[in-house]
């Protein structure tokens, strides 16, 4: 325990190492100001589309079944194949829908995969600073400065704005 504690960085405030901790340590014990930065993600909405498109195949399904099973010789033929060519062609409308969703998801997880390089720098200072429970604050131990509020608001978005200059980069060379 001992060599533990002398292997953790002294607090700039206090000059002490027994309240020091890892920011990673202070946000499991409940300093929310310590959280990491957020990986990066996309939500992508596909449920409305393929909602949409088990509903109309479930309804031209259940029609069938009900008209052509139900009523086998009383309905007109052409009513029948009319009913059929409709089943299909809103069954090729799902797939469609479905290809269009599943695209679209695929691209948001390019764009959030352009992210990460941004995100692991993020991370990595994050890793580096150290937080002194006696005194509330974060500290970068290599240099002995002391973080305020909106430099750590600046760590946790992992500048955005150059993640966006990256992804802006990578799809003009694509």
């Amino acid at each position: 325990m001992a060599s533990a504690q002398s292997q953790k960085p002294t607090c700039p405030e206090c000059n002490q190492a027994d309240k020091v901790k890892t920011m990673q340590a202070a946000y499991d014990s409940g300093v929310t100001r310590c959280a990491p930065p957020d990986m990066p993600t996309r939500n992508v909405p596909m449920f409305k589309p393929i909602a949409i498109s088990v509903v109309l195949v479930a309804i031209c399904v259940f029609l069938i079944i009900v008209l052509l099973g139900g009523m086998e010789a009383h309905l007109d033929p052409t009513i029948a194949v009319i009913l059929v060519g409709l089943t299909l062609a809103v069954t090729v409308l799902a797939l469609v829908l479905s290809y269009i969703a599943f695209q679209r998801v695929v691209k948001g997880d390019n764009e959030a995969a352009l992210r990460f390089p941004a995100w692991d720098k993020a991370m990595e200072r994050w890793n580096s600073l150290y937080y002194c429970a006696r005194d509330n604050v974060v500290f970068d131990p290599s240099n002995g400065h002391v973080l305020n509020d909106a430099e750590l608001v600046r760590i946790r978005a992992y500048d955005e704005l150059e993640a966006r200059q990256e992804m802006a980069a990578t799809a003009r060379q694509a």
